[in-house]
């Protein structure tokens, strides 16, 4: 399954241009567990409008230094016409993890169950790819990372994708971002994460491109 992310479909792709803001918050428990919330708002240029906004929260268990697990639950609202419509999303995730000198590598499995309105609920497997660089020094801070992510449906028995992500972005590192440790006291908790998404949904038989400026804005507690 690791495979199929970096494969790209060969068919036409229509294209769409969308801006995205995410939110997160973490909150530690202890060494090895946190819990976490967050939303996000997708607005679609073309249309000029707001297509999707989404609350979700979760906990995170860190049972090995190379293993995390976790479950989540996540309540989706996408527009479509004139109307909103409802998709209750739980899910839950195993993420292994390798770092190799300043290079980060992480392979995250997510199983979602879709309860979708107006069509039938299906289950998802997601399967995420993302390798992150660290080699600044105290002051900067700065993670440059790639990730690649592949989505297949039930309907498709884990044979072929029906969706397909791939980002590049840079991430700050709060605990190293400010040189003057007054400040660093007062803005530690925070992070950024800026990036661009080319996306890729097929839908009968088509695929349709999507590309995506986002921000997430993330807090530490």
């Amino acid at each position: 399954m690791l495979a199929v992310c970096l494969l790209p479909p060969v068919t036409f792709a229509e294209e769409s241009w969308q801006v995205w803001f995410d939110q997160a918050a973490k909150k530690a428990l202890g060494e090895t567990a946190a819990i976490r919330a967050g939303q996000s708002f997708h607005y679609d240029c073309d249309n000029g409008r707001f297509a999707t906004y989404y609350l979700e929260a979760g906990y995170a268990r860190y049972l090995l230094p190379w293993l995390d697990l976790g479950l989540a639950y996540r309540q989706q609202y996408d527009k479509r016409d004139s109307r909103w419509i409802e998709e209750n999303r739980p899910y839950a995730d195993a993420t292994l993890r390798w770092t190799i000198r300043q290079m980060a590598l992480s392979a995250r499995n997510r199983v979602e169950y879709r309860i979708r309105h107006e069509q039938d609920d299906t289950w998802r497997y997601r399967n995420k790819l993302a390798l992150q660089y660290d080699a600044w020094g105290a002051g900067f801070g700065l993670k440059p990372y790639v990730a690649a992510e592949a989505f297949v449906d039930e309907s498709a028995k884990l044979k072929e994708r029906d969706q397909s992500r791939f980002t590049v972005g840079v991430r700050t590192d709060p605990e190293r971002r400010l040189p003057c440790a007054a400040r660093s006291r007062l803005l530690h908790l925070f992070e950024m994460d800026y990036y661009v998404t080319r996306q890729r949904v097929k839908k009968s038989g088509e695929w349709t491109d999507a590309y995506i400026a986002g921000v997430q804005l993330g807090a530490r507690f």
